[in-house]
């Protein structure tokens, strides 16, 4: 009965967005990512914000941070890190935030993680960062795909893969979202385009070319029938590189600061070759595209 209260709830929240959206015309929030810290146990190459101690809240910033994004209109929450399973303030940890956010009235709520602790928060939708084949995603995630395919079976909420494409791992591409679709244990599979400072894409990531030729290799996967998170509007709009940003409907509240979409809102260069599919995804639901709107309700 809850979770059809939370379905209901849902897409009434979805069908008052789409009103004020489409036929008002008017650029309300929704999508809140709060930074809850930048600690990490792993060490990802690619990664420049981990282990700062620039971004770790204590649970009454986190209070704070979450009632005003609900009054400013999120209805929709990414809790990130860092790794946020791994969150403390005193004896407060990440799933009393959850039940906070729950109280303040955040009706889509999920929770960004590595995986490597247990996923035992009920109602959230897990995003869990699968950076290739067991041996590939070894390399670059300090040997914890074992575990964290032991922990996505013991998960107590849905969990979707997501992979971080590079330089690292591109050539496995296939293989690494055949074999975790075979494990049966994710309702689909994001992934998002190395995005960093230029210097750090032309050495690890993909620009011209070769970008449009990674994503026609990812929209070929999706039309074979792999569960990938990607419509067809999205596809041609990282292709395009033409999609509309910042998306003014996101907001990312990190170090004390709320930024619009993401971090690198104030840096062109950064921006410019953004590789985030979820905020293209997002950006074209809100130019009303079919097929976007159609994997929303597909995936949520």
């Amino acid at each position: 009965m809850a979770r059809r209260s939370r379905t209901l709830s849902r897409y009434l929240g979805y069908a008052g967005f789409a009103i004020e959206t489409y036929l008002l015309r008017r650029e309300r929030l929704y999508l809140f990512i709060l930074v809850i810290n930048d600690r990490c146990n792993l060490d990802c190459f690619y990664c420049s914000s981990k282990n700062t101690g620039q971004y770790d809240l204590d649970y009454t910033a986190v209070r704070s941070a979450l009632s005003l994004a609900y009054d400013r209109g999120h209805r929709a929450l990414v809790i990130t890190g860092g790794e946020p399973m791994i969150w403390r303030s005193e004896k407060v940890r990440i799933h009393n935030v959850v039940s906070y956010a729950r109280e303040v009235g955040f009706r889509d709520i999920a929770v960004f993680t590595n995986g490597t602790r247990p996923l035992d928060i009920a109602g959230v939708t897990f995003i869990v960062t699968m950076d290739g084949t067991r041996d590939v995603h070894n390399a670059i995630r300090s040997n914890t795909y074992d575990m964290i395919l032991a922990n996505v079976k013991l998960a107590r909420a849905k969990v979707i893969a997501s992979i971080t494409l590079s330089n690292a791992n591109a050539e496995n591409m296939e293989a690494a979202i055949e074999e975790l679709a075979s494990t049966h244990l994710f309702e689909g599979i994001t992934f998002n385009l190395l995005t960093h400072n230029p210097e750090i894409v032309s050495r690890h990531g993909f620009i011209g070319e070769e970008r449009k030729r990674i994503l026609d290799r990812i929209w070929g996967l999706k039309k074979r029938g792999c569960p990938i998170v990607l419509s067809r509007a999205a596809y041609r709009a990282m292709k395009n590189n033409n999609w509309k940003r910042p998306v003014r409907q996101i907001e990312l509240f990190a170090g004390g600061r709320m930024f619009t979409c993401c971090r690198d809102v104030d840096n062109p260069a950064v921006c410019e070759n953004c590789g985030y599919s979820s905020c293209v995804e997002i950006s074209q639901v809100l130019r009303g595209k079919p097929s976007a709107v159609h994997e929303l309700l597909r995936t949520t």
